[in-house]
């Protein structure tokens, strides 16, 4: 799978969730739970889980990536549960991608299934940052997207070198015939440069 030239390694987990005057979403009245946006202190206040379902356009995510075209939105199904100042929100991901082939690159076709599982640790910008082993993404502002979670996770989960089955033969690196469909004359096998030398020396002369 190639990736977009933009596209970071960083994980969201990595990035601190911090209250931002310049965020779109400080200009929205917001009232608890909206699609894919958590209000911290709705939820602590709850204490019962709150559902999320929707759909997520992946257009803008997959517009720099040559291998992966979606053939639909992302549908989430998730939970969203807060206890003791930490919000676990559960669920899963399905979606369906069209994939090249990393072999002969014919179109694949398939439908993902993805669990969801990340845990929010709401925080005061002075405490310390939690333990690595945690596993926790810390928060510190009054709202958390959950995009950027849903998408990474997604990412994560696609295959390096997808392929149309198994054996398959690939394209010929002389003509670029596929070679899962028709055979050609190309000779393939290649010589180490280092003893190409060498071979006359069986010839007869």
């Amino acid at each position: 799978m190639n990736l977009p030239p933009n596209y970071s390694m960083k994980s969201p987990r990595q990035r601190t969730l911090t209250k931002d005057v310049r965020s779109r979403y400080n200009n929205f009245c917001l009232f608890g739970v909206i699609p894919m946006l958590l209000h911290v202190q709705e939820l602590l206040s709850r204490h019962k889980p709150t559902e999320l379902r929707g759909t997520l356009e992946l257009d803008e995510l997959f517009r720099d990536y040559r291998d992966v075209s979606p053939l639909g939105p992302m549908e989430y199904e998730l939970t969203a549960q807060a206890s003791n100042k930490r919000i676990a929100v559960t669920g899963k991901l399905t979606c369906k991608l069209r994939l090249l082939c990393s072999r002969c690159l014919a179109p694949i076709d398939e439908l993902f299934v993805i669990p969801f599982e990340e845990t929010f640790q709401v925080m005061k910008e002075s405490d310390p940052e939690p333990d690595e082993e945690d596993e926790v993404v810390p928060v510190t502002g009054e709202r958390i997207d959950l995009r950027p979670f849903l998408e990474e996770e997604l990412v994560v989960q696609l295959p390096l070198a997808p392929l149309c089955k198994e054996d398959c033969k690939g394209l010929c690196p002389e003509c670029g015939t596929n070679r899962n469909e028709q055979a050609c004359a190309c000779k393939t096998d290649r010589i180490d440069p280092r003893l190409e030398a060498l071979q006359n020396w069986f010839k007869p002369e």
